[in-house]
């Protein structure tokens, strides 16, 4: 993957980055792409297909109150599951038992860390709180997120991040780790805790025992996101398409 990288770099290509978290990170690493970068933020719009199914039937499939958190990540340990088993073992103690529902798969590399995840949880007598779903059909994952108290993300680090593109798209609540990519994502629409603050999370979750249920429509505001996201990424294209132009004509011009 580095050599391919590399490769690219040196191609004198132009790279395009999600975000300015991953451009500052870009230039940390490979310095010679300043001067050569584009920022193009996705936005997430689903299709209507995957939004007929009804939540309160995936809530009941899966045996699941009116009230949880939804953690849509896969199971790498960047994804920081951990920390939502120390913030419910401190709710615990209080006796308060938020319910978390998490699905995705493990990681290849990685195979035992999700068994481990489970068998903490379990271990730490939160198997009723913290609800493993499995790998889910991607209609279910929709529907979990539109009627969750809360999106939580608690990453060591991330990209621009679907899971919080697509509960902005529906006005979900956010939970979300304080890395800069998530500030510069979510701003002032989420919650934030530091990647190993577990008591700050446990705030947050507390804060959001008995919310009244709803199942969430996308907003107004997607439209204008989805707009400004092809708008990006046009404008860009053809930015680098007419610097490539104008190189080869200079190239062409030039003496032998």
């Amino acid at each position: 993957r580095e050599l391919g990288f590399q490769l690219q770099v040196l191609s004198g290509r132009t790279i395009i980055l999600s975000s300015r978290s991953a451009e500052r990170d870009c230039f940390s690493y490979y310095p010679r792409t300043k001067g050569r970068t584009a920022i193009v933020r996705f936005a997430s719009e689903p299709s209507a297909e995957l939004l007929k199914l009804d939540p309160v039937e995936v809530l009941q499939k899966y045996d699941l109150p009116r009230t949880y958190f939804y953690v849509p990540n896969q199971f790498w340990r960047h994804k920081n599951h951990r920390i939502v088993l120390d913030a419910l073992s401190l709710l615990a103690q209080r006796g308060v038992h938020p319910v978390v529902a998490a699905s995705g798969g493990g990681d290849p590399n990685d195979p035992e860390y999700l068994d481990q995840i489970v068998r903490e949880a379990a271990g730490r007598g939160l198997a009723q709180q913290f609800r493993y779903l499995g790998m889910i059909p991607l209609a279910e994952v929709y529907a979990l997120l539109r009627s969750s108290a809360a999106l939580i993300n608690p990453s060591r680090f991330e990209g621009w991040s679907t899971t919080v593109e697509e509960a902005k798209s529906f006005g979900v609540p956010m939970m979300l780790s304080d890395i800069d990519v998530h500030r510069e994502q979510a701003g002032e629409r989420a919650r934030y805790f530091g990647t190993d603050d577990a008591a700050a999370l446990a705030a947050h979750l507390q804060d959001f025992t008995h919310p009244a249920f709803v199942v969430r429509e996308m907003n107004d505001q997607l439209g204008g996101r989805v707009r400004e996201f092809a708008e990006s990424f046009s404008s860009t294209i053809k930015r680098v398409v007419r610097a490539h132009r104008y190189g080869l004509g200079l190239l062409e011009r030039a003496p032998p």
